[in-house]
């Protein structure tokens, strides 16, 4: 990579995308307009006086008034000024991948500069909408860490969108100054196919035979179409885990997002039967949102792949809208495992993570943008765990203590139980509820936390990643002796937080977690402050040690 690269063009298709809406409300009037037009070819005219009175529409009317040519002319005029501000936009938006950040230049009036910095890259993402996909575009998302700091490139090829993210990744990683290896998408034009048989295409790429029979140019655009990307990783260096449909169905049926409308549902029409037909109203809503939450779930786990490449974890999933996730090694701040009720018998989970760069509407509580397995066993939840924290769960011991934590209850594993009286604060979550401050003493520290009564949840989240840690006592817990301990990380949907500890407890594993976040950070801020030192341009000067008062700071309600 060269220090200076050139700035690089979107696809010329991409306003067409980005302008998406205008071109619906447009063909609509259209549509509107023309309707009874198109209805003549396929019905006939007795059929069509049936519908309805013959009413003059606005093209008869131009055409009284002989002003359709001035309404050609008009709309013929529209259109050329779409194109070419749609064609200006385009020429004024541009980007670049250096050696330091990602950049993108956009705004003809208004220019906006973007910059993601290469070392607080959160991931990249390829997103797929359904018109994108029939036009063989993708957008490449650049998430980083900070809210509002996201890089996207709408809209770009599809094979340049993948080249993209891997040189994206590229830099990233040797920024980090590790040693990876991602192959390459395509190859160079002229280079000779190891493929017997492959056809190669102008731009280089090259095809085995399609069982179809189609030519070169569709067969590539129904691949890309397909988007076999999203279990690419799969094939290659295979799939962690997978979501069976069977599960997947199951799963949607059975979860909170669907009982709570049904239950809506079912309650406006029994009001409606009995006190008033005013109560129907609700029964349109409760079915938008029923079938609004299946599909958003259906489409998130459908094709669902979890691997670990080269450079990070990929998540892949999708059926008319795809996405693709790259995470980068060491850019998760906290894991949540959570089960439903309706779940339990079939011991299935939700693994969602917090990573940072998401914005608040992004990293909702009951979003899906942050779910890395829709749906999965035990064995599939410690998979992705172990995939996700490098490091956690490569020792059976260690695989045994997570799943203690995910199935047990109370103190089992080592964890610290609720209080006596922490009844009156969870309910029937006492039983559950605990937390565990594991390794301790290795650079692999996490606290976890589990809770739930009717939604059961298992939390880990490196002690490495955490900000600060909470010690306080609501009104209830201060007069029956308990307390409330929580860990913050960045804005997202996972909160590490226990109720109900027992004062004496919690005082104690606050000071323990406290003295740990201390060590644990302290000793990575030495490691990076060597590795930029051995990095360093000569002549540029060596990054200084923290001061001791510039130490994290922790504090709590003890009274």
């Amino acid at each position: 990579m060269t220090s200076d690269p050139t700035w690089e063009r979107l696809h010329p298709l991409s306003p067409l995308l980005r302008g998406g809406l205008a071109i619906l409300v447009i063909g609509g009037i259209l549509l509107a307009n023309f309707r009874d037009r198109i209805l003549e070819l396929f019905i006939a005219e007795q059929y069509l006086g049936a519908m309805g009175p013959d009413e003059s529409d606005f093209i008869d009317l131009l055409v009284e008034q002989r002003l359709i040519l001035v309404a050609m002319g008009v709309a013929l005029g529209i259109i050329v000024v779409i194109i070419f501000f749609s064609w200006l936009s385009w020429r004024f938006h541009t980007y670049r991948i250096t050696d330091e950040a990602v950049e993108s230049r956009s705004g003809v009036l208004f220019r906006q500069h973007r910059r993601a910095p290469l070392e607080r890259i959160q991931s990249v993402n390829l997103q797929r909408p359904l018109l994108a996909r029939i036009l063989g575009l993708t957008q490449v998302e650049v998430q980083t860490a900070g809210q509002g700091g996201k890089v996207s490139l709408s809209y770009l090829g599809h094979r340049v969108a993948k080249e993209v993210r891997e040189r994206i990744l590229r830099s990233v990683a040797h920024r980090r100054g590790d040693s990876v290896q991602i192959p390459q998408v395509s190859q160079a034009p002229g280079e000779v196919s190891l493929i017997p048989g492959a056809t190669q295409l102008p731009d280089g790429t090259q095809f085995e035979p399609s069982p179809t029979g189609f030519p070169p140019l569709l067969d590539q655009r129904a691949r890309e179409f397909v988007d076999l990307d999203i279990d690419q990783e799969a094939r290659t260096s295979g799939s962690l885990v997978s979501v069976p449909l069977g599960r997947l169905f199951g799963s949607i049926a059975l979860s909170w997002d669907i009982w709570i409308p049904v239950i809506l549902l079912i309650a406006s029409v029994v009001s409606a039967l009995i006190w008033s037909p005013f109560f129907f109203a609700m029964i349109i809503p409760s079915v938008l949102i029923a079938v609004g939450v299946s599909y958003s779930s259906f489409n998130k786990g459908f094709r669902f792949t979890l691997s670990r490449s080269s450079d990070g974890v990929r998540v892949g999933s999708g059926l008319t809208a795809t996405h693709t996730e790259t995470i980068p090694f060491g850019r998760i701040h906290a894991i949540e495992a959570r089960q439903p009720l309706g779940w339990r018998p079939f011991g299935w989970w939700r693994v969602r993570v917090t990573t940072a760069g998401y914005g608040a509407a992004e990293a909702g509580q009951n979003g899906l943008r942050n779910v890395v397995l829709p749906v999965g066993p035990v064995d599939d939840v410690l998979r992705v765990i172990e995939a996700l924290l490098p490091g956690i769960g490569d020792e059976p011991e260690e695989v045994d203590a997570l799943r203690l934590g995910l199935l047990g209850a109370g103190t089992a594993g080592g964890f610290v139980g609720a209080g006596p009286r922490s009844a009156w604060v969870l309910w029937f979550g006492k039983k559950r509820a605990g937390l565990r401050l594991a390794d301790e003493v290795s650079e692999n520290a996490t606290l976890r936390v589990r809770r739930g009564w009717l939604t059961r949840s298992f939390v880990v989240m490196p002690i490495l990643r955490a900000q600060s840690i909470q010690f306080s006592r609501p009104v209830l817990q201060r007069f029956i002796g308990l307390a409330t301990l929580q860990a913050h990380t960045v804005l997202g949907p996972v909160q590490v937080v226990i109720r109900g500890i027992e004062l004496a407890q919690a005082r104690m594993v606050f000071d323990e977690v406290s003295r740990t976040m201390v060590r644990v950070q302290g000793g990575e801020a030495v490691r990076i402050r060597a590795e930029r030192n051995m990095r360093r341009e000569p002549g540029e000067q060596a990054d200084r040690a923290v001061a001791p008062d510039q130490a994290p700071r922790m504090e709590g309600d003890w009274e």
